[in-house]
């Protein structure tokens, strides 16, 4: 190691001689770009095995789509995943091979009528004369026109969510057979939508149980867990309707879930999408934004941690 410092000082002091019209680069800026090179050129069994985890958030949770472009840009390599309600949204078409355009294109044409086919006067007539909740069903039909009948075995990058059984408030974790059943009952927001039976279970929304599946990731073997999450916004105006009431009560339970598992991460980006409902829809693209500006101001932390975790294998290499 002490070679490779000889070797890499001078340069560095050389490169940040004051150039006209240039902004000037530090060494530190130098050094640690240097060493991110060699971290992402090291083999898969050379370094640690990096997860993301992927928390729940309703519309805010769109912003793991911007945490997941800038990553992808700078490279950061991930081996596993996991998500829960929107983030098994986000996460599982990631996973499945689609690129963030793909999902930042997506978000554009998302409506309640993607996710349920009753949003309309005869969903309101079954809901106040047959006291049946609305369905979810329709987003199983998205996503298969998004990724086909895909399964857990065939995503591109090993995936993991969980939903919530309501006659046993169990946790049931899916990560293998089919994707979209799973994706739907971890988003199936409870109170909103009709519960999914899945073999003799009734699923609601895993937020409920696991807000932010750290866990998750580190059962498919991560050694290095990152975390994106998207704290609840307490703050904006109080609920107007039984839906928001119900969605800030999961709010409040979410928070106490997401600082346990926090902790248990690596690392965390925390993304405060502030005044946004879980279901406005018509905000997917702004939480995305939050989400970019977030990774960005925490990438060269996370660049330099994850050198650190690997330091003897890059500077070896």
């Amino acid at each position: 190691m002490k070679k490779l410092f000889a070797f890499i000082l001078p340069l560095l002091a050389a490169l940040t001689t004051p150039v006209h019209a240039l902004p000037r680069i530090t060494q530190d800026a130098i050094l640690r770009d240097f060493l991110w090179e060699e971290f992402i050129n090291l083999p898969k069994e050379d370094r640690p095995k990096i997860g993301l985890a992927l928390s729940a958030g309703g519309v805010r949770g769109f912003a793991h789509v911007g945490v997941l472009e800038v990553l992808h840009n700078a490279g950061v390599p991930i081996d596993v995943m996991a998500g829960t309600s929107m983030g098994a949204v986000v996460g599982s078409l990631y996973a499945a091979g689609l690129p963030t355009d793909k999902l930042w294109e997506i978000s554009r044409h998302i409506q309640m009528d993607t996710i349920t086919p009753d949003f309309n006067l005869m969903g309101l007539l079954k809901l106040l004369f047959l006291q049946k909740l609305p369905s979810s069903r329709n987003l199983q039909n998205f996503f298969n026109q998004q990724i086909g009948h895909m399964r857990f075995e065939d995503m591109a990058i090993p995936f993991a969510t969980a939903a919530m059984d309501v006659k046993t408030g169990e946790q049931v974790v899916f990560d293998s057979g089919p994707v979209d059943i799973a994706v739907r009952a971890s988003m199936n927001l409870p109170g909103i939508f009709d519960p999914v039976p899945y073999r003799h279970r009734y699923l609601v929304d895993g937020a409920v149980v696991n807000y932010l599946p750290v866990n998750l990731v580190k059962q498919k073997g991560a050694d290095y867990i990152i975390a994106s999450v998207t704290p609840p916004d307490f703050y904006s105006q109080a609920p107007q309707t039984v839906a928001a009431y119900l969605l800030r009560v999961g709010d409040v339970r979410g928070a106490a879930m997401i600082e346990e598992s926090a902790q248990k991460a690596n690392f965390v980006i925390q993304n405060r999408v502030l005044d946004i409902g879980t279901l406005e829809l018509d905000k997917l693209h702004e939480a995305g934004e939050v989400g970019i500006r977030s990774a960005n101001e925490n990438l060269e932390a996370l660049q330099e941690d994850l050198i650190l975790s690997a330091i003897d294998d890059v500077v070896q290499k």
